[in-house]
Parts: C-alpha cells; structure tokens; sequence
C-alpha cells in the first residue's frame, strides 16, 4: 500500500487529519498518499459558509452527487467521476465547531490494478511563498515527520519565489530519510485557462506514488531534482528551475526515467527525524568591484555567525586588497564561519589559482559546487548544532559539501576508497563515468595524489587523455598539485600533454625559476615539458635565473 503527503508554500495550519484506515474494504490495496498543503491548487473552487447551515457551491461542471447527513458534526461527501482516461474519487470530511479541518481524500488511477490514494491537508491562514522563514520550514518537517509512518511520499505545493530555499533547508532538516519528499508549484495558477500546474502537480504525484527516491526533491517542467541542488533560474518561462551542476534525477517523458545510479541512498539504519533549530544569524554576501573594507566589516559584525561569501569565477577574490583578507581574517578567527561560492551559475570553487587560495588562508571552507540556497540552508542548519565546536561545525560543512558530489565513483575516489570502487564496478557501474563537469574518479584521484587508486582505476581501463569540462586531463591535474609519483606513474601509462596544452608553459617555468621552486620545474620536467622552451618574451628559464642571481 502506497500513502504519501503533500504540503506547497502557500499554507494552512490544520488541526487534524483523517485517518488513512478510514478508506474502505474495496480501496484496500490501492496506495495512499499524504498532501501537506501550504497552497490550494483544485481544479475547482467552492465555497463554505456556516452559521446554522451549511452552503455549497461549486464552479466545475462535472457530474456530482452530494449527500448530506447532519449530527453533531457536518459531513459532506461527494463523488466526482472524469470521463478522462483516469477516475477522481472525491470526498470531503468538515468537522465543525469553534475552529474546522478541511480535508480532502482522493484517488489518482494508474491502471486497472492499481491507484494512488493521496490526502489533503491545507494550511490556515495560507502564507505567500516570499513570507516563509525557518518557522514555516521547521512546520512542514514537523508535520511530515508526525505523519511520516502514515503514508508512503509527501508532496508539498510551494510558491515558486523561495521554492529552492525550502527544499534545500527541508533536505537537511530530514535526516535519515527514507520516503520521496517532493516540491512543486506553478509559474501561472493552475485555475487558468492555459498552466502549468497541472502537469507539475500530476507529475509529482506519480513520481512520490510510484517510486521510492528517499530524497528532498523539486519537481517541475517534467524534471525531478535533488532539492539541494536547484535554484530559480527564469522569472518568466514554465522552465523556470535548473540544476546547473547536477544532471536531474528523473525525467517525465512518454516514459517516467530515473537516473538511479545518482539517487541518494541512506548508508544509516537510524530513524527518520526532523532537526529544527535553524540559526538565523547568517547571511549572503556577494563581492563586486571596489567593495569597501568598511562594508565587509559592518556585514561581519556580531550577531552574524555564518556568512555565504559569493566571489569571482572559481571562488576567487582580489588578492591585492589586503584591507578585506584582513577583514575576513579577523572574522574567522573570532568563530564566525564563511562559505565560499561561486556567483556563477555552473562550476565549482577550487584554490587552484593564487587568489582562490588566498580566501582559503583566511580560513573560508571551499563551498565547491553548492548553490547559494543549499549553502545558506546548511550553514544556518550546522550553526544550530549546539553540540559541536566551530571545527567540528567546519568539518560537518565539508562533509555536505563532499556528499553533494554527483557521481559515487568519483566520491570514493576523493577518499582513496578502492573497496568501495571495487563495489561500484561490481555493481556494473563503468568507473570511467564522468560527473557533471565531465570529470572521472581518474582526475579526482590525481588531484588528490592517491597512487594507489591510480593504479587501481588504471587497472580497470579507466583512460589517461580524457579532459574535464575544462580541458584539464588527469596528468595536467597531478602537476597541478605536485604529485610527482602519480605524475610518473600517469606518463608510464601513456599520458602526455598535446601541442596546444605546452602553449604558455614557457612562461609558467619561467616564473617556477624566478622564485627558485626546484619542485615545480622538477615535476613539470617529469611531466614531459622541456626547460628550454621560451617565454612570451624570448627568455628561457635558465636565462631567468641567470639574470636574477648572478
């Protein structure tokens, strides 16, 4: 038996819910699932009033019958059959006193032996989507985890403006999860003629009713995405949310297709429970051009605790104003917690390049490839940990930052993990399969300078020239950080930089000999390049040093 719920962003605190053994002897194999709502969204509207009686009023024209029975309590119930190719059974339950739940029970056919059996909860007074705070988050996970045994998916229908916020904050307020948790909405009311809540709607109910994705998930435009992983991209298009660094988990098309091998799975046999202390004192910072010293300071100040810091390109920031490193500096020491992201809209944050490592100096963690949203959500989510110390509240952010990693080859590979490679090509998983930035568990294992998972991943035919979303091959990812044994074993293998790639390395082992690193012209001579190859200039790097010292 399926049962499942539902709640969106604009939403209803109710009172009580009906009781999924309420359903008939005849329902009794169809699934059920559970809608917390926080926005309504029928497909028609009606009307209560109640004083001494009791007024309906319905805008559909569909056939119905109404049966009224009158007690202590008012119960209305009503059958509503589409002449479309699947069957809506409808019931309303209306407890009346000083205060009332309204909730709705229907059933969604999928085939001749089988239904989705969802109910609807709505919350009073509905909240639009731009008013939520951590309080309304800390609600809905309550209520999914109050009902959680009861039903097998929740769907929540959210307004569209912080769609992303919610489902990133809900992911990691959900720990241990084990049912689909879906959000989803619509860019135009699903009352209007032409919408596109309809589909959203209808989509992520067969998902949550059909399959167990144990994640926070955002459903929208026929694709279902990890919810820590999506941000609005587009105010004014049906296709208004994207993942830019993680290809989407499922794809409604003639045929519903998940892509399981990056679906999360719990590797805990703890029970689920919701965590909500969300800490409030966090913030984004975005840098620009000619930002003062005296802003950052004022943005840094107490009572803030966490800062999400959106920098340059691949996390950098100007390494020539020593007045904001400072700034920064002093702040971290003093326990405040940064985040570095990046303001745009795909890649990741390294400190490959010397202003990137800079922010990594001052004691910023690398946010790799998380968005703003799921950063901002963790960092207020960790920061509530009472329980730990700021390097343990560091290292917990690292650790999201690493499971966020879309392919598991490529996370074990980070790690060193050979046994847990070893399961994953045993599982029929190709271990060449490259991730988002169409890097492979070969380049993450170079730049980490694990030998032995080289060899290993080696072994297993994975390929020397295959180039990342950057044009970085694993041997170009070795030299990168200094990993001279990888570095002999890759060029054992074969592995070698192309014509284009050599273009410019004359200047790199120019400025290597200027400042004497022995090292790094070590590993670029172990690498294939030759020391005598000229700068833009003309200088070779022996002439460099020669001019230097002597």
């Amino acid at each position: 038996m399926f049962r499942g719920a539902v709640a969106p962003s604009k939403v209803h605190p109710y009172k009580q819910c009906t009781s999924p053994n309420s359903e008939s002897q005849e329902d009794a194999e169809v699934s059920d699932q559970k809608l917390i709502l926080s926005k309504h969204t029928h497909a028609h509207t009606h009307t209560l009033t109640h004083t001494h009686t009791l007024t309906l009023s319905h805008t559909h024209t569909h056939t119905h019958t109404h049966t009224l029975t009158l007690s202590h309590a008012h119960t209305h119930s009503h059958s509503l059959t589409h002449t479309h190719t699947h069957t809506h059974t409808l019931t309303h339950t209306l407890t009346l006193s000083h205060t009332h739940t309204h909730t709705h029970t229907h059933s969604l056919s999928l085939s001749h032996d089988k239904r989705i059996v969802y109910t609807l909860l709505e919350y009073a007074p509905l909240l639009d989507s731009c008013n939520m705070t951590t309080d309304d988050w800390a609600r809905i996970g309550k209520d999914i985890e109050k009902h959680y045994e009861k039903y097998d998916g929740f769907v929540i229908l959210h307004g569209t403006d912080t769609m992303a916020y919610t489902a990133s904050a809900l992911s990691f307020m959900c720990e241990h999860l084990g049912k689909p948790v879906i959000l989803t909405g619509s860019q135009v009311p699903i009352f209007e003629m032409r919408n596109d809540g309809r589909d959203n709607l209808l989509g992520a109910l067969l998902i949550a009713g059909q399959f167990v994705i144990p994640e926070v998930c955002l459903y929208f435009h026929h694709k279902l995405y990890r919810g820590n992983r999506v941000t609005k991209v587009d105010a004014g298009s049906f296709n208004a949310f994207s993942s830019p660094n993680l290809a989407p988990l499922a794809n409604a098309e003639v045929d519903i297709k998940i892509n399981w091998d990056t679906v999360w799975r719990a590797n805990t046999t703890a029970k689920f429970q919701v965590n909500t202390q969300m800490n409030r004192n966090v913030g984004l910072l975005r840098l620009f051009p000619g930002i003062t010293a005296d802003t950052v300071r004022a943005f840094l100040q107490p009572p803030m605790e966490g800062i999400v810091l959106e920098t340059y390109g691949s996390g950098n920031a100007p390494d020539n104003r020593t007045d904001l490193l400072e700034e920064i500096r002093s702040a971290t020491k003093r326990g405040l917690i940064m985040v570095n992201c990046t303001q745009c809209l795909r890649g990741s944050v390294t400190t490959s390049y010397a202003t990137g490592k800079a922010l990594s100096d001052a004691g910023l963690v690398a946010g790799c490839d998380m968005t703003p949203e799921a950063a901002l959500s963790k960092l207020s989510y960790v920061l509530a940990r009472k329980d730990l110390s700021t390097l343990e509240k560091k290292k917990e952010l690292e650790a999201i930052r690493d499971t966020l990693t879309p392919t598991l080859a490529c996370a074990a590979a980070k790690i060193g993990d050979i046994e847990a490679l070893e399961a994953i090509r045993e599982m029929g998983s190709n271990l060449s399969t490259a991730d988002y930035d169409k890097r492979t568990p070969l380049h993450v294992a170079a730049c980490e300078g694990h030998l032995k998972t080289v060899q290993y991943l080696l072994g297993q035919g994975a390929t020397v020239y295959a180039k990342d979303r950057y044009g970085d091959t694993p041997l170009q990812n070795a030299v990168r950080f200094r990993h001279k044994d990888v570095v002999e074993l890759l060029r054992k293998t074969g592995a070698h930089f192309s014509r284009e790639e050599l273009e410019g390395v004359g200047t790199e082992l120019c400025s290597l000999a200027a400042n004497c690193d022995l090292e790094g012209l070590e590993i670029w001579y172990l690498a294939g390049a030759d020391l005598t190859t000229s700068s833009f200039n003309g200088q070779m790097p022996i002439e460099v040093v020669r001019k230097q010292y002597m």
